[in-house]
Formats: C-alpha cells, structure tokens, sequence
C-alpha cells in the first residue's frame, strides 16, 4: 500500500513538472537549451552561450576581447581592420578576472586556437566577487555533475513576468550580435539620449556609492596565472582599464584606485583610460552612468592601436613599471582638483578597504 502510494506521488510529481519543463525549452529565456543563437528576445546567460558558441566554433575567430559589459562597446572591427586579426567580444554582465580565467582555461583544454586576449579591467574587479547564484550567469558546465545541475536548473525554472520587462535583444532596446563580433548596440538608449539630452543629463546626478571592499590580492593572483597561461601557450596578452563616468570616479577611493595602479604595473604594462579628464567629465560619452558608448571604445581602439591618438585631453596612458609612480601622483592631483571642482554626490563606505 505505502510503495503504490509512493509511486503515485512520484508520477504525479513528474506529470506536474511536464508543463514547466515544455515551458522552459519553448521560451528558454536564457538561450541556453535550443541555443537558437541568432533569434534571441532577451538578454542570455552570456558566460554559457558565448562559451558554448566558441567551443562548437574554435577555428572561426583567432582572438578574444574579456570584460564586463561595458567593453560590449569596444568596436572589435576596428581592431580587427588595423591588426588583420579575428576578434569576438566575449562581454558578459559584470565579468571579472576569475571568470575570465575560467574560460581561458576551458579554451585551452578544448583547443580553441588563440592568438591574443585582451582583458578590460574595471575597479570592480578588485573588489566584488564573481556573481554567484543567479540563473543568467551560471557559468559553462564541464563536469557531468555541474551539467545535470545546469540542465535541470534550466529545465525547472519557474515563469518570471519580470523576465520580460528587462533588456530585450530584439532590434528595439538593442541589437546583439552573437554569432558576429559578439558585441551589442544600445539601440533605444541611444535614441531616448538624441531626443533628450537634459533628461539624459540627469541620470548622473544621482548619488554613487563607494566599494568597500578589498580582493585586490585574489584579482592579482588570477591575472597573474592568465599571464602565466598566455605565456606558456605564445598568446600575446593586452590588458586596459575602462573609463568610468567622472561622477562614479570621484566616489571612488583614490588610494585604493593608486594602489591597484601601482600593484597592476608590477606583474605588467596596460592602457588606463579612468581617471579625471575631459573624455569622462563630459556625460555625453556615455549612455548611462556605468557603460560608455561605442564612439568612446573607438577612441580607445585608436589609443591602443594607432599609437596615443589622444594625448592632449588625458585620455588612455599606457602604464608602465617605469612611469607608474610619477602616473599616480598626477591621478591624485587630477582626482582632487576635479572633486573640489564638481562636487559629486557620493555614498561613503560604511566598511573598511
């Protein structure tokens, strides 16, 4: 009597999860189970889709761009057309060194060919965990335990009408290009800014908040094993630091900022395009407070590329063991003449660094 009661139970529990699984593979909101690429409606699990898309495509492309999203609008093709090189944008929502080195890793061990990486960096790197426990970044499963969970993660997602509200990569709020160059184009932001730049002005006056916390050590280490890596396998290996909007910059902790600098060009040289000057002063380059626009990641190209194309407005210095410590002293200067200067509205830190 208990087994059959049992049995029913169990039957009745996989009759009821039949609908939630048929609705999962029908909308697969995050483009992981019918890996219909090329017809995505909602922003996806980039860590998986873009690994999952290199993996089954290892010869197409030769070199790869890492980062958060900000270096979504980094125009690879123009790098691309000055290198003779084959680049995807392996952007994801706020990526961050380990998970970086994680994916290196699995291209390496799945014989992807590479040729060079380049890594944007963001303060954030040094002082936020990789994001953990959220759907949309679970990152690319390799063992057979970490894919039955993936799988049935996926499989048993409840309906979320929240779901439907955020970004939409469906030619309206913006255009992904996956199976492209890997990055997006903010579509709707970009005309809600033409149409209204007062209203558009107003997004940076809101107050920003300071990190408070210190992962600097980890975030060293894990650069340095990429740097190891890359060695090892003659991949040459490029790193820069984003330019954050100026009223985000000055609430952050120059000190800590000087001392990433300082400990950065120790282990090797890199692009720093933060910092106080006229490109991230003026509110217009960027399409909201935290992502630049892609008229900004081609000025960062042609820094990069074709030798300090703009040296007179501050913006891009390639950062060396030999400059770094005359770098920072002018990066504290420019920090607190700005900050006298605009005044931001910052959030102090209620921890210690």
């Amino acid at each position: 009597m208990v087994k059959r009661l049992v049995l029913k139970l169990c039957l009745l529990a996989v009759i009821s999860t039949v609908p939630l699984v048929g609705y999962n593979i029908i909308v697969d909101p995050y483009m992981v189970l019918r890996k219909d690429y090329d017809h995505m409606f909602i922003c996806p699990n980039e860590r998986y889709v873009k690994t999952d898309y290199i993996l089954n495509n290892p010869e197409k492309y030769d070199s790869y761009l890492f980062g958060s999203s900000r270096v979504s609008q980094i125009p690879v093709e123009m790098i691309n057309r000055a290198t003779g090189d084959r680049i995807y944008n392996m952007t994801y929502i706020a990526g961050v060194v380990p998970d970086h080195l994680y994916i290196l890793k699995l291209f390496l061990k799945r014989k992807v060919r590479i040729k060079n990486i380049i890594i944007g960096l963001d303060y954030y790197t040094f002082t936020a965990m990789p994001i953990e426990n959220q759907v949309r970044n679970i990152m690319y499963p390799e063992t057979l335990r970490e894919r039955i969970d993936f799988y049935y993660t996926y499989l048993t997602l409840e309906p979320d009408s929240i779901m439907f509200k955020e970004i939409r990569f469906d030619g309206k709020e913006a255009a992904y290009d996956l199976t492209g160059t890997g990055g997006y184009h903010f579509i709707k932001r970009e005309k809600l800014l033409a149409l209204d730049p007062r209203k558009h002005e107003k997004k940076f006056k809101q107050p920003f908040s300071t990190a408070c916390a210190n992962r600097l050590e980890q975030t060293l280490a894990e650069i340095g094993e990429i740097i190891q890596l890359c060695g090892k396998n003659n991949i040459n290996l490029t790193f820069f630091i984003n330019p954050d909007n100026l009223n985000m910059y000055l609430c952050e902790d120059i000190a800590f900022m000087n001392q990433v600098r300082m400990r950065l060009a120790l282990f090797t040289d890199y692009w720093d395009f933060s910092g106080a000057n006229s490109v991230t002063e003026n509110n217009i380059n960027y399409i909201d407070p935290i992502h630049y626009r892609k008229k900004v990641g081609g000025m960062m190209v042609e820094n990069m590329y074709q030798d300090n194309a703009y040296p007179l407005s501050g913006f891009g210095v390639l950062v060396t063991k030999t400059n770094v410590r005359n770098y920072v002293k002018k990066t504290a200067e420019d920090y607190r003449r700005f900050k006298r200067r605009i005044d931001p509205r910052c959030i102090p830190c209620a921890g210690n660094k």
